[in-house]
């Protein structure tokens, strides 16, 4: 069985919108192929990033580049996951049994809040769920308010002290553990209630040391130029 707090969090949450009758297959928005072929990527791109970073190396021309681009990766990797969960809970929630209903141009943000308003949470449940699917981070990134810094780090809206918030790369790292772990929840879910066997470890954990030392030694070069 699957331990981690955000795939547990995902199946209660999933169970207690069954047990208030929200679901409803909505046989229009779902697209099998789609789905088998996010699997595809979502492999493609641990391996593909796993080669990006083995190959980083802090003295040669262009790694700073390289580091923005590997950042852009991982963070346009995250919302892959945020995208396709979307898509998700508009093929399993009765769009009749919330207020205004959803339609292709809701965001995942509004989806959730609606969901949360018809199921009458507290506001502080409201807001860890809405923590859970990463909303503002979500947001930061689609509305482009946000920098990529050479030194491995990402600033969520930059301009406004209250929401800033300072991303580095472990921060992004956990980011895509919790929204992997969320996307399994959800088809482990609709599988039905046949238990998972815990999955090995990927490659991610190597991935993510590696970077680690990458820019540790990128810091130390960048002091020495200071």
């Amino acid at each position: 069985m699957n331990h981690d707090p955000n795939y547990k969090a995902t199946l209660v949450i999933l169970d207690d919108f069954e047990a208030h009758e929200l679901i409803q297959f909505n046989k229009e928005s779902f697209d099998e192929e789609y789905f088998k072929n996010f699997l595809i990527f979502q492999k493609a791109f641990t391996r593909s990033f796993g080669d990006l970073v083995g190959k980083l190396d802090p003295f040669e021309k262009g790694h700073e580049n390289l580091i923005m681009f590997a950042i852009y990766s991982e963070s346009c990797f995250i919302l892959s996951h945020l995208d396709i969960m979307k898509t998700f809970l508009k093929i399993i929630i009765n769009p009749l049994k919330i207020k205004g209903g959803f339609n292709d141009e809701t965001t995942l943000g509004l989806l959730i809040k609606k969901i949360c308003n018809k199921m009458q949470y507290s506001e502080k449940l409201k807001n860890s769920i809405q923590g859970l699917f990463l909303e503002d981070f979500r947001q930061a990134m689609t509305s482009q308010n946000y920098l990529i810094l050479n030194n491995a780090n990402t600033v969520i809206f930059p301009n406004d002290e209250k929401l800033k918030k300072l991303l580095n790369l472990e921060d992004l790292y956990n980011y895509s553990l919790q929204v992997v772990a969320m996307f399994d929840a959800m088809i482990d879910w609709s599988n039905g209630p046949n238990p998972t066997l815990e999955k090995p470890a990927t490659d991610l954990d190597r991935i993510v040391d590696d970077f680690k030392n990458q820019v540790e030694k990128l810091d130390k070069k960048l002091e020495k130029l200071s």
